[in-house]
């Protein structure tokens, strides 16, 4: 799903923005200059910033519960936290329209940097809700993993460093208010984020209105649509079910590996297909309501299908 860039024909300027060289400080060509295999390597390291591996990997940890080093309520507030990380950075793309650094291998607007905005959210918001290591290693490994990430996107000449800048800065901004919104863990051991289930629907209903608001600059994004869908499906399994949903234990059972291991990819699968060759704006929220929905009642539908 690509973001088209409204550059006037001939003109150096896109509508409402800067000219592209405002934002570069010559690390494009210092980029070019890099040996190949470096540049390869920042290849596989960027996609730990992509928004679909991020939320396919946090919504894997919500199902898989405690085994995944994440509470189920703690990986239920990670994923408020990614759909709202998605209405942000698309919604700062399409009201800046600012374009990509000449000869960009990506289409769509650059700034702020998707990758680099979607890195800090992720990594930093597990960092504070697993509980995994100290707090201190945690924080630290996030933070490599986002410089990486960031230094990827200039890398690779999609970006330039004043949009992976503006991604990271959003991002930590992004969290420190959506931290506003959760209990703090009690001793240094503990998760720094620890939220309660009401917490975890006020971060989706956040989610919600992020993406919706989105939506006025961007009306016909398809991410958007099925963001949005996904954020209010999702606010209201979790309102409803989310205290068996939390308490739910899977075990190896057939029908547990059926409901986690086939419903999970199923759901994902399907959401990413709608929104990709559906042009109808209702089916594709109508479809991320659905998935949202289903993703976070898999662990008590696992559960109850166990107990019978």
């Amino acid at each position: 799903m690509t973001i088209p860039a409204r550059t006037a024909p001939g003109a150096s300027l896109p509508v409402g923005g800067l000219p592209a060289a405002a934002r570069g400080i010559g690390e494009l060509a210092a980029a070019r200059s890099l040996p190949e295999f470096v540049v390869s390597a920042f290849g596989l390291v960027t996609h730990l910033g992509d928004a679909w591996l991020c939320l396919a990997a946090v919504t894997f940890a919500y199902v898989a519960g405690e085994r995944s080093g994440l509470p189920r309520r703690s990986a239920a507030f990670a994923l408020a936290l990614g759909l709202g990380a998605l209405g942000l950075t698309l919604g700062l793309k399409h009201l800046f329209a600012l374009p990509r650094p000449p000869l960009a291998a990506e289409e769509g607007f650059g700034f702020p940097s998707g990758h680099a905005l979607g890195a800090t959210v992720f990594w930093g918001g597990i960092a504070l809700l697993v509980r995994v290591g100290t707090r201190r290693r945690r924080l630290s490994v996030a933070g490599a993993v986002i410089l990486l990430v960031a230094a990827s996107r200039v890398v690779l000449g999609v970006h330039y460093v004043a949009d992976v800048a503006a991604g990271v800065a959003v991002g930590v901004a992004f969290l420190a208010a959506m931290s506003r919104l959760s209990d703090r863990g009690e001793s240094p051991a503990a998760p720094v984020l620890d939220p309660t289930r009401a917490q975890v629907t006020a971060a989706f209903a956040a989610a919600f209105v992020l993406v919706a608001a989105a939506l006025v600059v961007a009306p016909s994004e398809s991410e958007l649509l099925l963001g949005v869908g996904t954020a209010a499906g999702a606010a209201a399994t979790w309102h409803y079910l989310g205290h068996r949903a939390n308490a739910a234990e899977l075990d190896r059972s057939a029908a547990s590996a059926a409901v986690g291991g086939v419903g999970l990819p199923v759901l994902l699968g399907a959401m990413v297909v709608v929104a990709e060759l559906s042009t109808v704006a209702v089916l594709v929220v109508a479809a991320g309501a659905v998935g949202g929905a289903g993703l976070l009642a898999l662990p008590f539908a696992a559960s109850s299908i166990r107990r019978r």
